[in-house]
């Protein structure tokens, strides 16, 4: 995920908080291999991020705000490791990988993956990670 804001400020409210934006990922799915399983299983993942806001003025260029496809391409690639252990390992990742770019304050990432079983039902897990979690 790049970040060429180095010139920037983040925005605060008068005698407040950081100004913050959200980018929401909803229903991104993609092939996992999990350890002890044949085959793949799909992966579906919906984030919440919480991210510094530019600033006033700011140019309408992406390299100004966080690119939706950095996100995506980083799913992509925790996606194509091999012999994942489960959801709560891909929630834990996908939220550290977007907090490694210094935009994101706050992560909060649901994973599903099918049962093993062919009752239909899934199995998933929920974090929320702030950027001082990732220090």
């Amino acid at each position: 995920m790049s970040d060429s804001s180095a010139d920037r400020r983040a925005t605060h409210q008068p005698g407040g908080p950081t100004l913050t934006y959200t980018i929401l990922v909803r229903g991104f799915t993609a092939p996992v291999r999990l350890a002890g399983r044949s085959g793949a299983a799909t992966a579906r993942f919906d984030l919440t991020l919480t991210v510094a806001h530019p600033g006033r003025g700011f140019p309408d260029d992406i390299a100004a705000v966080m690119s939706y496809e950095d996100i995506v391409e980083a799913l992509r690639s925790l996606c194509a490791e091999d012999g994942i252990s489960g959801p709560d390992y891909l929630a834990e990742r996908a939220a550290a990988l977007c907090l490694a770019h210094t935009k994101v304050q706050r992560a909060s990432v649901e994973v599903e993956l099918p049962s093993a079983q062919c009752d239909g039902a899934g199995i998933g897990a929920s974090v929320t990670r702030d950027q001082d979690d990732n220090r």
